[in-house]
Order: structure tokens, then C-alpha cells, then sequence
């Protein structure tokens, strides 16, 4: 059974602010541990001062606004059940704009492997997506799992820093999305909607169609990579840009992406998570090189060991802190997740799959 401590699962429903109550009244905890990793985080690197941080966050509330109320409405329900102000809440949900906008902490970005194989390919005869998701090992106690049951929008099944209320997983209508964060040089000008106020957006989806809508109808504040597939056998890997974006369909039945840009159409981008992770190229090149050696179609273990490999440790797909690295500047693999989009289900590991073993989740 899994460890609820280190991720405990909250279920909500009712209104967005009746969700957002549950989600912080459940999680006040780990609300308390992801504000003290950013506030950190701002400090040590950018030398933002948390209440900066809060002020730059609540120029976005008219965007988010105009792109869903109802989003808004959450994060006051999240902010008056876990005790913190608005601003901090919404300063979590623009915490990757905070850390990226500008090249701020331009080498303090995740570095995350993901993928996505189709009935195309794949044993079940189902659609597999997911990814490791590496970022600070102090967050990882300030994940949750969350199962949000909606009124008028689809059910949602996510695993999230606690606070943010737009992450990675899937939904009743048979989608999924997950990230990897890409960056550049390049400043979004005007109205942006922040990344994980997209992928709120994403997740509240009835098709792949509409998630690609969900996040390129506004120009987003930073880079990003989406993997999104879908239970009607479908894979894309969205790559969003400084003001542009291109879309990858899986004609081979699979895609993998990780953390720098490789899609033709944005080639002019300068990416800079080309010099801060490179290891992203070697990471990419093992699960393209994994996959092309199987000689029969891709099981739910063949990707458990796809996840699990340490070729070029400790950047590796299983990725480890580097203890010759600054404490700040370590990553590790906080939870590794595979999505059956058909049956809604997901297999999660709380930890690095290499020693963490992988949980059957379904609601």
C-alpha cells in the first residue's frame, strides 16, 4: 500500500471553492511545505523576496479570470482552508513563471522524462501515458494526490504540489497530460497564462482536440512540453514556445520527450535548457533506444524498467541527486506515474522507480 503520509490522496467535490476548502483544509500540511520550498527556492536564487513573489502572482488573477473564473474561485478555497493568503496560493500556481520568466533561475529548471504509447503498440492494447517527474527532493513532501469530482466539468485524477491546482494526470473523459519544462531566453510580451493554470485547463478537457485549445488560446508565460494522449488511442507531444507552438502526432504509435526543444517549427527558439540540462539529449536518446530494442509490444513493466534505467547516473532517466552538486541545485525523482487512459487508472511510484515500488490507483 502506498505511503498516504508522503502522498496522501484527498478527494473533492462540490463548487471550485468548495474543492479548493477540501484540497487545503486536507493538505494544510503540505500547502506549509511547498510555500517554505519556493519561498526558499526565490530567495536563494533570484533573491525574490517571498512577498515580491506574491505581489508578481496577482498580476495574473484578471488573465486567469478571463481564461476561468472558476480557477480562481478554487485558489480562495485552497487559501481559506489551509490558512494562507490568496496571493501565496497563487504564487504556487505561478511558481514555474516566478523560477523561469526572464531566465530568472534559468538552471534551476525540472528535469522530467516523458512518454506516451498507443494500442498501436502496446500489449493491453490500451493508451500508456506518464513520465518521471524530478524537481527539489523537499517538494516531495508536499505532493498529494487528488481525485476532483466537478459539477458541470469532467473528474480529474492528478498528482500535485499541494496548493497548484493544475498538474499532471488524467480525466473521466479519457485524457491525460504530463510535463516536461523547457525555457528560453525569450520574454512572452502582454497577457500569458500561467503553465499550470493551463494545464488545469487541460485536464478540464473533453478531448485532444480541446487540450490543445486549453493551453495555445493565450500565449503562455513560459515554455513548456505537454505529452497528452487520449483513450481513443491518440498521442501528441505539444511543445509551447515563446509566443508560438508545435504539435507532434505519435504515426509510430509512441513518443518520448524531455527537456529541451525538438520540434522543426521552433528550431529559432533559444533554448536554454539545452546548456542548464544536458543531460536531456541523453535521456531522450535512451528512451528512444530502449523502445526501438523491444522485440514485441510495450508492457506496463517494459516502461517500469524504461523509468528505472541509470544509464549516465545520477542524471539519469532514474534520476538521483547529484551530491557533487549545491544542495539547492540537486534533483531527484520525486514519483514516477503510468496512465492507462482506457480503464482510468494509474500505476504511481512514490519515489525513484528504481527502489519505489509502482501502486495500482484507481477510483
Amino acid at each position: 500500500m502506498i505511503n498516504k503520509d508522503l502522498f496522501p490522496i484527498i478527494t473533492a467535490s462540490g463548487t471550485p471553492y468548495e474543492i479548493g476548502l477540501i484540497h487545503g483544509r486536507e493538505a494544510k500540511k503540505q500547502v506549509e511545505i511547498s510555500i517554505n520550498t519556493y519561498k526558499a527556492m526565490f530567495w536563494d536564487y533570484s533573491h525574490i523576496r517571498w512577498e515580491d513573489a506574491c505581489s508578481y502572482a496577482r498580476t495574473f488573477i484578471s488573465t486567469i479570470n478571463e481564461y476561468d473564473p472558476d480557477y480562481m474561485e478554487e485558489i480562495r478555497g485552497i487559501a481559506d482552508g489551509s490558512g494562507y493568503g490568496t496571493d501565496e496560493i497563487l504564487a504556487l500556481n505561478v511558481r514555474s513563471e516566478i523560477v523561469l520568466q526572464g531566465g530568472q533561475i534559468s538552471s534551476n529548471t525540472d528535469g522530467c522524462t516523458t512518454f506516451v504509447f498507443t494500442p498501436m503498440v502496446t500489449e493491453t492494447g490500451t493508451t500508456l501515458l506518464g513520465q518521471n517527474w524530478d524537481w527539489k527532493m523537499t517538494e516531495q513532501a508536499g505532493c498529494i494526490i487528488m481525485h476532483i469530482k466537478q459539477q458541470t466539468k469532467p473528474d480529474i485524477t492528478m498528482v500535485t504540489e499541494a496548493g497548484i491546482i493544475g498538474k499532471i494526470g488524467y480525466n473521466s473523459a479519457g485524457i491525460g497530460v504530463t510535463l516536461n519544462a523547457l525555457a528560453s531566453n525569450q520574454k512572452v510580451e502582454g497577457k500569458a497564462l500561467p503553465l499550470h493554470i493551463a494545464m488545469r485547463g487541460m485536464l478540464d478537457s473533453q478531448s485532444l482536440s480541446d487540450m490543445i485549445r486549453a493551453t495555445t488560446c493565450m500565449n503562455l508565460s513560459c515554455c513548456a512540453h505537454y505529452m497528452i494522449g487520449s483513450s481513443k488511442g491518440e498521442g501528441v507531444s505539444l511543445e509551447v514556445g515563446p509566443g508560438d507552438f508545435d504539435a507532434l502526432y505519435a504515426e509510430e504509435g509512441w513518443l518520448a520527450h524531455t527537456n529541451h526543444f525538438i520540434t522543426p517549427r521552433l528550431m529559432y527558439v533559444k533554448d536554454t535548457t539545452r546548456i542548464s540540462l544536458p543531460d536531456s539529449f541523453l535521456r531522450l536518446g535512451r528512451m528512444r533506444t530502449m523502445v526501438r530494442g523491444l522485440d514485441r509490444k510495450v508492457r506496463v513493466s517494459d516502461i517500469k524498467e524504461m523509468m528505472s534505467d541509470h544509464t549516465s547516473y545520477p542524471d539519469s532517466i532514474c534520476r538521483h541527486e547529484d551530491e557533487l552538486e549545491p544542495a539547492g541545485k540537486r534533483l531527484g525523482t520525486i514519483f514516477s506515474i503510468i496512465m492507462d487512459l482506457e480503464r482510468e487508472e494509474m500505476y504511481f511510484a512514490p519515489g525513484n522507480p528504481c527502489r519505489a515500488e509502482y501502486h495500482l490507483i484507481k477510483f
